[in-house]
C-alpha cells in the first residue's frame, strides 16, 4: 500500500515537471529561430584560396517586427546570414548591431506580426527549473531542462575574451544552441545560451536578462544618434504596460519603451528622465519600441524641443526635452 502511494506522487510530480517543461517549451517555441551562416575562410596549403564555411546557430524573435537576438559569435564574420522560423519560413537577415564583450547581437528580418518570447520578470534563484530550447547540431527546435546550478559565475571565452556574471546551469548545451533562449517554467527569456565547457558533462553558461537589457539599449542608442547627429541619449526596449495600470490611467497601448541607458549630460539626463522610466509618446505620438522614438527624433533638428510622456512609479508624467 505505502509503494502504490510512493509510485503515485512519483508519478504526480513527474507530470507536474513534465506539464512545465512542456508548456514553456510551447510557449517560446513558436519564437525560436535558426540562423545559417556562411563566411569567407582560407584553405590551409601552398596555395590558399577563399572558401565558404557554413555555421548554425540559434536566435529567438523578442519584437513581432522582426528583430532577433542571438550571440555576437554566431554571426561574427558572416558574409550571409539566413533565418528559418518555426513555421518553416526563412529570410535573410542583417545585423543591427552587436556588443562583442557581451556576445550579444542583435538582427532583422523583413516580416512583422510574427510570434514573440516574452522577456523574463524579477531574479532568478539558484535550484530553478529552466528550459533551453535551440538547434544543436543543425537538430532544429531540440528542448533541453534542467536548473540553475549557480549565478554570477566568470567564463574565459575565445581568446581573451572574459565573460562575467553568467547564469550555470545543467541543462545540456552543444554546438548550435549558442543564442538560443533560456527560459523559467513560464515560457519566459531569462538568458540567452552562450557557452558550453569543453571536456564537461553538465556544465552550461547562458547570458543574464539585465546584461541583455543593457547591451540591446547600447545597441539601439548608437542607431538613434547615426542618422542626422540629433540624438536624446537614451537606449530602450519594448516592454509591455502592466494591463491594471492600463486600466487606471485609461491608456489604449499595450507597449512602452523601457529606458535603459542615458548617457550622462545628453539631452534626456538633463530632463532628468531616469532608468527604467517607459516612454509612452513623443511629441503626441505613440511610442511602443525604440523605433518609434527614433522615427520621431530623426524629424527633429539640434536645439528642438519635444514633449514626451511617460511612466514612473505608476504615474503618468510629461516633460519637455531640448535635442
Amino acid at each position: 500500500m505505502l509503494d502504490i502511494d510512493k509510485n503515485e506522487k512519483d508519478t504526480e510530480a513527474l507530470d507536474a515537471y513534465s506539464r512545465a517543461v512542456m508548456t514553456a517549451a510551447e510557449r517560446v517555441g513558436p519564437a525560436v529561430v535558426r540562423i545559417d551562416l556562411e563566411h569567407e575562410g582560407r584553405r590551409s596549403g601552398p596555395y590558399p584560396m577563399p572558401r565558404e564555411y557554413g555555421g548554425v546557430g540559434s536566435g529567438f524573435i523578442f519584437a513581432s517586427d522582426g528583430q532577433i537576438l542571438t550571440n555576437a559569435h554566431v554571426v561574427a564574420k558572416a558574409r550571409r546570414l539566413k533565418v528559418t522560423l518555426a513555421d518553416g519560413r526563412t529570410f535573410d537577415a542583417s545585423l543591427v548591431g552587436s556588443e562583442p564583450d557581451v556576445d550579444i547581437a542583435l538582427l532583422r528580418i523583413g516580416a512583422d506580426r510574427l510570434p514573440v518570447a516574452e522577456l523574463g520578470r524579477g531574479p532568478l534563484r539558484v535550484g530553478q527549473l529552466v528550459i533551453a530550447v535551440g538547434n544543436p547540431y543543425g537538430l532544429n527546435w531540440t528542448v533541453t531542462a534542467g536548473v540553475v546550478s549557480a549565478l554570477g559565475r566568470t567564463l574565459q571565452g575565445p581568446g581573451t575574451q572574459k565573460m562575467t556574471d553568467l547564469i550555470q546551469t545543467d541543462t545540456s548545451i552543444n554546438p548550435g544552441n549558442s543564442g538560443g533562449p533560456l527560459v523559467d517554467s513560464a515560457g519566459r527569456v531569462v538568458g540567452i545560451t552562450t557557452a558550453m565547457m569543453p571536456m564537461a558533462q553538465g556544465l552550461g553558461f547562458s547570458i543574464p536578462l539585465e546584461t541583455i537589457k543593457s547591451a540591446l539599449a547600447r545597441i539601439y542608442q548608437r542607431r538613434e544618434a547615426a542618422p542626422t547627429g540629433v540624438s536624446l541619449g537614451v537606449g530602450g526596449m519594448r516592454v509591455p504596460i502592466d494591463p491594471a495600470l492600463r486600466q487606471r490611467l485609461h491608456l489604449n497601448q499595450q507597449f512602452g519603451m523601457q529606458l535603459l541607458e542615458i548617457r550622462s549630460g545628453g539631452p534626456a539626463d538633463y530632463a532628468e528622465l531616469k532608468r527604467l522610466d517607459i516612454v509612452i509618446a513623443a511629441a503626441g505620438e505613440p511610442v511602443t519600441e525604440p523605433e518609434d522614438l527614433q522615427r520621431v527624433v530623426r524629424r527633429h533638428k539640434t536645439g528642438d524641443t519635444m514633449t514626451l510622456n511617460f511612466l514612473r512609479g505608476g504615474t503618468l508624467r510629461q516633460v519637455t526635452v531640448v535635442l
